[in-house]
């Protein structure tokens, strides 16, 4: 019987907060198996932002990010650039996946197309929950960027925003982080959300304040960057060429 390919991806953190990245690997670490490695890159902490937040902060990540990344894609030693497929682990239309994709011809995805498909796959109306009140507008242009339409054919019924920082949502005490999170959640459900994608990484683990804030309505929760490392390996394994 023919041994598995094991399948390596490579996290991308475009930011410079190593906290962050760290926050990743045990949300992470129940879809390890044999077959697949998780490897993490943090943008520069010299020069790369500590948030994503805007424009701004978006541009600055991908291009000092993308120049610390071009050894780990250009070496051929089988120690280094040997990875499969690359994430970038920011909850936007991020710069750096259009960036990437020149760059190499294996799969390249950013956590917000990843979760947006398995939020159409679920067949129900669907919400984002993010940071700041600017992600609102950027994230629905984002969605027609991608996918071609503004509401998506009634599947998608918007943003909401808890006014917090991606940095915020680490340094902020906890119970304030999930209040802001369930009144997020509560006015996406009431806009008709079914399933709630959590818009950030650094929302990841925090499914408990969604669950308080649906009000008792059924839905669906989706993780962003979960869902970019299942949606990776299914391309990659997918493709049959490894």
């Amino acid at each position: 019987m023919a041994s598995t390919h094991i399948v390596s991806i490579l996290i991308i953190n475009p930011n410079s907060s190593q906290t962050m990245t760290a926050a990743l690997k045990p949300i992470l670490a129940d879809l390890l198996y044999p077959g697949l490695s998780l490897q993490y890159h943090t943008g520069p902490a010299d020069l790369a932002p500590p948030s994503v937040n805007d424009t701004t902060t978006s541009v600055l990540s991908a291009s000092h990010t993308f120049e610390t990344l071009l050894p780990v894609l250009s070496s051929g030693d089988g120690r280094r650039g040997e990875h499969d497929a690359y994430l970038v682990a920011c909850f936007s239309d991020h710069p750096l996946v259009g960036m990437l994709r020149e760059y190499t011809s294996k799969p390249v995805l950013g956590i917000f197309e990843a979760s947006v498909m398995q939020a159409l796959a679920l067949g129900k109306p669907f919400g984002i929950v993010t940071t700041g009140q600017y992600w609102e507008a950027a994230l629905t242009a984002g969605v027609q960027r991608i996918f071609g339409s503004v509401n998506m054919g009634g599947a998608f019924v918007g943003v909401q925003s808890t006014g917090l920082t991606a940095r915020e949502l680490h340094e902020t005490e906890g119970n304030i982080v999930a209040e802001r999170i369930g009144e997020a959640t509560s006015r996406a459900v009431a806009s008709g959300a079914r399933t709630i994608i959590m818009g950030c990484a650094g929302m990841s683990g925090m499914e408990e304040a969604v669950r308080v804030g649906r009000n008792g309505t059924d839905i669906r929760i989706i993780d962003a960057v979960r869902s970019g490392v299942t949606v990776l390996e299914g391309l990659v394994r997918a493709q049959g060429k490894h």
